[in-house]
């Protein structure tokens, strides 16, 4: 059992075997006060200690981790949310990147078929034409700007 100096407050380790049922008379080692102990008040006596113990450590529930949409703890979740922004900001990225690069790709492909398309589509040399003069008017207007 443990039992505080009713002075001091310092803890002592004490078997219940040494302290008879009448109480007996302590000493704290570390101020030289005496008092009488009684086991009835032990309960009372401990359960101060206890409350004093979690007072001192201030111990707090442990904290359950809860995962977020993304999987990551809690905690994390503004490392989490930045992560999946710059994902959503690159996958954009790469989506305009694609759309441009495939629409290029078709341009070279009309333009090297286009004999052939043209029995397909009989104003395609036509509209292949204003294609390369509106991509002409586009970058003069972009040098303008610079």
């Amino acid at each position: 059992m443990i039992i505080s100096c009713t002075q001091c407050d310092k803890k002592f380790e004490i078997e219940s075997n040494l302290i008879p049922s009448e109480g007996r008379l302590l000493q704290c080692s570390s101020c030289n006060h005496k008092w009488f102990y009684k086991k009835k008040t032990e309960k009372i006596v401990t359960d101060n200690l206890k409350k004093k113990i979690f007072e001192n450590k201030k111990i707090k529930k442990p904290v359950k981790k809860q995962k977020t949409l993304s999987g990551y703890p809690k905690e994390y979740k503004t490392i989490a949310s930045t992560i999946s922004k710059k994902k959503v900001k690159i996958s954009t990225l790469n989506s305009i990147l694609v759309f441009i690069i495939s629409l290029i790709a078709l341009i070279l492909i009309l333009d090297t078929f286009k004999n052939p398309i043209s029995t397909l589509i009989p104003n395609i040399n036509f509209l292949l034409e204003s294609l390369y003069e509106t991509f002409k008017d586009i970058i003069l207007f972009f040098k303008d700007l610079f």
